[in-house]
């Protein structure tokens, strides 16, 4: 069976971004932009890619035949951490400029998710507006820690869920791949980057379903990215059992935590290989988990990360067309 492709989470490589995209005035301030915990090691080391430029991009995206893909960063990861308020609103727009114009030079092959600083809400809801009328992106990358790790269902950030659904693109929760609780109990890289994305993911999907984000704004559509989806049946549940137990503390909500899965209001990008894809498929069906490879960062699958989904004998080809690119389709509404 032909399967039409359509790559959730890829990254840029957005370096450049910052070295003419960024107005002078904060290009010529020391120290680097973000805190970049070795980028340049864990980003490139011997099993990623350096695309040079578009054209090359979408060259690896022919060889798993991928027809579309949508972009989040590598070094805006990290903007929840920038602690200069300025200097981040700038880097939110150098990236936005810098990522329209390279998605334009792939003939729009290449899509990306708008970057925004949530530190100063005002000019995040200013930047998601023109990011997406007058850039074209397609979703808002909300980095799942901000300042101290705050709580991201607060009605201190509803200006920027309410710009979002006014205008019809998902947001997209990401972690930075370097922060998350307990990340600085480990010595070696290897316990950090175990955690922080589903670590991360965990929390971020507990903070905006037991706040009542998705209530407020049902037509709201939120994304976990990069953590997969193993940690579904054991986290609903106990967030379920949670929820109930101790309602009364709470305002309530309009459905039990699970169901706001099921309903298809979150989505989450799941990995080829996962072995418990199938018991997450029975328990919330398949229309909740998009297909991304990570490319082209150092810990991806390509060239294979496709086939992992198209091999697997134990879901059907409608199921594996869901994974591949209808749920995409549907989470970016294009």
């Amino acid at each position: 069976m032909d399967f039409t492709i359509i790559d959730a989470d890829a990254h840029h490589l957005d370096g450049s971004a910052y070295k003419t995209y960024l107005p002078e005035k904060f290009r010529a301030r020391s120290g680097p932009y973000f805190p970049s915990f070795g980028w340049d090691i864990f980003l490139n080391g011997t099993t990623g890619r350096n695309p040079k430029n578009p054209q090359e991009y979408c060259t690896d995206l022919d060889v798993e035949k991928i027809g579309e893909a949508v972009a989040y960063p590598s070094n805006a990861l990290s903007i929840g951490l920038v602690r200069e308020f300025d200097l981040a609103v700038e880097l939110a727009k150098a990236y936005n400029n810098w990522a329209y114009d390279f998605c334009k030079s792939s003939g729009d092959r290449v899509k990306y998710a708008a970057v925004i600083a949530p530190q100063v809400i005002p000019e995040a809801v200013k930047e998601i507006d023109r990011a997406v009328k007058e850039r074209g992106a397609v979703g808002v990358m909300m980095p799942t820690y901000v300042q101290q790790g705050l709580d991201l269902g607060q009605p201190q950030f509803d200006p920027i869920y309410a710009a979002a659904q006014e205008l019809g693109v998902p947001i997209g929760f990401h972690a930075t791949a370097q922060v998350a609780v307990g990340n600085t109990r480990f010595h070696k890289y290897i316990g950090v980057h175990m955690t922080s994305h589903p670590f991360e993911q965990m929390l971020s999907v507990v903070s905006v379903i037991s706040n009542g984000v998705l209530d407020r704004f049902p037509n709201l559509k939120v994304g976990f990215l990069e953590a997969g989806v193993g940690f579904l049946p054991y986290w609903m549940e106990r967030f379920d059992e949670k929820y109930l137990l101790r309602k009364s503390e709470m305002e309530p909500l309009k459905m039990l935590p699970s169901e706001y899965i099921k309903a298809n209001r979150c989505y989450f990008t799941c990995e080829g290989e996962e072995s418990v894809l199938p018991l997450v498929i029975e328990q919330f069906g398949d229309r909740c988990m998009m297909y991304a490879s990570d490319y082209p960062h150092w810990d991806m699958e390509w060239p294979h990360s496709v086939s992992q989904v198209v091999r697997r004998k134990d879901i059907s080809d409608k199921t594996k067309q869901n994974i591949l690119a209808d749920n995409a389709k549907s989470f970016y509404r294009f």
